[in-house]
């Protein structure tokens, strides 16, 4: 039976006494559903590795709790917690075969051998591995997918109540972690085990998770499907972070207006896509935020266009983006227009026009960015 997860009011202090304490995690408070296939997704040092490793009980959290359904885990230690672990580096044992390897948990526990070669070859199977475990090398014989899916096994022979991935995948190559990550799924669907992936790749993230949080220096910024993440996030930062946002410097001319900074340019915005704080004043400088998909490129200019010099042209498959610099001092970086076919009359370097789809943007305060 798959178990919920729940943090309450978690904190954790590194050097607390110190004249520079680092506050890893700070009053993280959330659940996770049981079966659930669960992400934690930001940038270096926000914490979710941390985080992880408290839910495993190696890292002593310096306030809350952690919950297994209704058992208060936090003071117990891990050979007490029925987790599985599977690490950036699988951490086989090179000197054992494959078998020896996931059976390795199961002996450890003195379970009987009939039993312990029953739970290997199913598991084995579970992940994809039945012809290898009849080879039984040493993992040193498998490639880097191969390994990783008898990391994953070990982790699941001995039914856990709870899976902990951290970033499993981070030392594969870009098509292998492609393949991986829907074999992750398949496997974690098939078994129903609530489990949680820790990464920084936003596109691993949106790719496996059922839901998603994104944390920045130890404060969850928002939870949410990739779909809800993606389409109606909480700040600038979550915006940039899940996807690509363009940010234009605008100043806040009306509720859900703005005009951009050095041009004529107003846009409006539906209210839901404001991520304006409440009673900011009219004159306020603030974000006007679209992704490249919520920009086109015209051939005419209006009241309504920026202008802009077309830089890099790269074609991806099903869009064509163009890498464009603003020719007014809107924003210093390049931004980045997504257009569903090749523009044959532009070329790396031409003037062009560009404008928001209507109703795309989105408006964000300033200082969420930082």
């Amino acid at each position: 039976m798959s178990l919920n997860l729940t943090y309450s009011k978690i904190h954790k202090i590194f050097d607390p006494h110190s004249k520079n304490p680092v506050h890893a995690l700070n009053d993280v408070s959330f659940s996770i559903e049981p079966g659930e296939l669960f992400c934690l997704l930001g940038p270096s040092g926000c914490g979710k590795t941390t985080l992880l490793r408290a839910t495993a009980g190696l890292e002593t959290i310096t306030s809350g709790h952690i919950l297994y359904g209704d058992t208060d885990m936090t003071s117990i230690p891990p050979f007490r917690r029925n987790i599985g672990m599977v690490f950036q580096s699988f951490a086989l044992y090179p000197h054992m075969n494959i078998f020896e390897n996931v059976a390795y948990g199961l002996r450890v526990r003195k379970m009987e051998e009939k039993e312990i070669r029953r739970r290997v070859t199913e598991v084995m199977e579970l992940v994809g591995l039945t012809e290898e475990l009849k080879r039984n090398p040493s993992p040193t014989g498998l490639s880097g997918g191969q390994q990783q899916r008898v990391a994953i096994a070990r982790a699941l022979v001995y039914d856990p109540d709870i899976l902990l991935l951290d970033e499993p995948l981070a030392n594969l190559d870009a098509k292998l972690r492609r393949y991986m990550r829907a074999e992750i799924r398949r496997i974690q669907k098939a078994t129903n085990i609530t489990t949680i992936f820790v990464t920084h790749d936003q596109e691993e993230a949106m790719a496996i998770g059922d839901r998603l949080a994104v944390l920045r220096k130890g404060v969850i910024e928002q939870i949410g499907t990739s779909d809800e993440l993606y389409t109606n996030p909480s700040n600038a930062f979550v915006s940039n972070f899940i996807g690509k946002m363009n940010f234009f410097n605008a100043t806040l001319v009306g509720s859900h207006s703005a005009k951009i900074d050095t041009t004529t340019v107003v846009v409006d915005v539906k209210p839901q896509r404001s991520r304006l704080n409440a009673g900011l004043a009219r004159g306020s400088e603030i974000f006007v935020g679209a992704r490249p998909e919520q920009l086109e490129i015209v051939e005419e200019e209006s009241e309504q266009t920026i202008a802009a010099t077309v830089q890099i042209i790269q074609h991806l498959g099903q869009v064509v983006r163009y890498e464009v610099l603003l020719d007014k001092a809107i924003s210093l970086t390049t931004m980045e227009i997504d257009m569903p076919h090749y523009l044959s009359n532009v070329r790396e370097q031409d003037s062009v026009f560009i404008r928001f789809r209507e109703g795309m943007p989105f408006l964000f305060n300033r200082e969420e960015q930082n």
